[in-house]
């Protein structure tokens, strides 16, 4: 099957202004090519490798680069972690690894990076994944005990305000605050539909302890991501009577992991793809963002959260082609990775933590994997190639 009718297949069914939106995102970068496409990874890679090692792990499904960030816990504590679990499901450690090197790969390239510093920032990352696992015990990264570039990050994320948060997304009109549908982050609703959605969320502001200080002001189609671009997704903006300030919450559908087409791993039974989401974000986070839950809405499942002014992923830009920056960083994320890893061993029919200490120590898929991560970038290459020639023959001109 060809590269446009595989994207086309799994994308059926977008409305048009949001398939021409991400249809844009992914011409903009091999990187943000990469994003958005994890099916194209997932079956590619089924067909290139089969795990040697029978171990089993909970797995992100989608662990590249820019799925890592900040957030609030219930807690209320900023956390850095995994932040996106999607395309989670009980895999291997080579798939999660494999797509997180290939990440790193495919920004080296677009920054230029030789072949040479590449190759031994792979084996760096691998090191510190190893070396995390044989250690047994799973931490976390947060503002307390961040040095380094994490440091800094943090210290721009308690910069922010939450009045100039809100602020920034919203607008008055007539007295009366509502989201600023710019065609950026948010596209306008028409009354109809945001009736429709109020009606659907009113029995968890009335039945879940979460929400049940909220009142509902305005909603708005939220624009985020790339690979989830073209699902139902909404942010609502709430009046909390408890707290006297506004909350913005996002509302995101859910679909079946990627990966469930390709794995040989029998998975384990969940009620609905939110529970399953939510419930391995609980598993391989060291804690749960706030007001996370699940939510039933026209016969969809959705994942509803809190959208924070500490909410960020570290994206490309912020190491301005800086590959030692970015590398440091990377390393950091290998081992929240296996933390992760650690963390949810020994759950649902994962492997122990003794299994991951004894893979860890093997050698043979560490250079699996420096192979592997290797033909998938050049896939990914060739296909945002492909991809944007195929545009530009659709829409010559632009």
């Amino acid at each position: 099957m060809s590269l446009i009718k595989r994207l086309d297949r799994y994308n059926m069914g977008i409305p048009e202004q949001l398939h021409q939106i991400k249809w844009k995102a992914l011409q903009e970068s091999p990187f943000r090519f990469y994003r958005g496409t994890c099916h194209l990874f997932a079956e590619d890679l089924s067909k290139l490798y089969k795990p040697k090692q029978k171990i089993r792990t909970w797995t992100c499904g989608d662990a590249h680069f820019e799925n890592f960030g900040s957030y609030k816990g219930d807690n209320r504590q900023v956390y850095f972690d995994i932040n996106d679990f999607d395309e989670a499901y009980l895999g291997s450690p080579e798939t999660e690894l494999t797509r997180f090197i290939t990440s790193i790969i495919v920004a080296a390239t677009q920054m230029n990076v030789a072949h040479v510093k590449v190759h031994k920032a792979i084996h760096d990352i691998l090191d510190r994944y190893t070396a995390a696992i044989s250690r047994r015990k799973a931490m976390m990264l947060e503002s307390e005990v961040a040095y380094g570039e994490f440091k800094k990050y943090f210290g721009q994320m308690s910069s922010l305000n939450r009045d100039a948060f809100i602020a920034k997304r919203t607008v008055k009109e007539k007295g009366v605050l509502k989201l600023k549908t710019d065609g950026k982050r948010y596209l306008p609703m028409d009354k109809d539909r945001k009736i429709a959605l109020f009606d659907s969320i009113t029995p968890l502001l009335t039945k879940n302890q979460k929400y049940s200080h909220m009142v509902f002001e305005d909603a708005a189609i939220r624009i985020a991501g790339t690979g989830s671009l073209g699902q139902n997704r909404y942010c609502m903006l709430f009046f909390s009577k408890t707290k006297g300030k506004q909350y913005l919450i996002d509302v995101k559908e859910t679909r079946r992991s990627c990966y469930f087409d390709t794995t040989t791993i029998k998975q384990p039974k969940f009620k609905n793809e939110a529970e399953r989401i939510i419930t391995v974000g609980g598993l391989m986070q060291f804690a749960p963002p706030a007001f996370i839950v699940p939510h039933k809405m026209a016969d969809k499942w959705y994942v509803v959260k809190e959208l924070q002014p500490s909410s960020d992923r570290m994206s490309l830009d912020y190491f301005d082609q800086d590959f030692n920056r970015l590398i440091e960083v990377a390393k950091e994320m290998a081992t929240l990775i296996a933390y992760a890893h650690l963390r949810s061993s020994g759950n649902y029919t994962a492997s122990s933590t003794d299994d991951l200490v004894k893979f860890a120590d093997k050698q043979q898929w560490q250079r699996d994997i420096l192979d592997l991560s290797g033909m998938m970038a050049i896939k990914n290459q060739k296909y945002y190639k492909m991809f944007c020639e195929k545009q530009s023959e659709r829409h010559p001109g632009k």
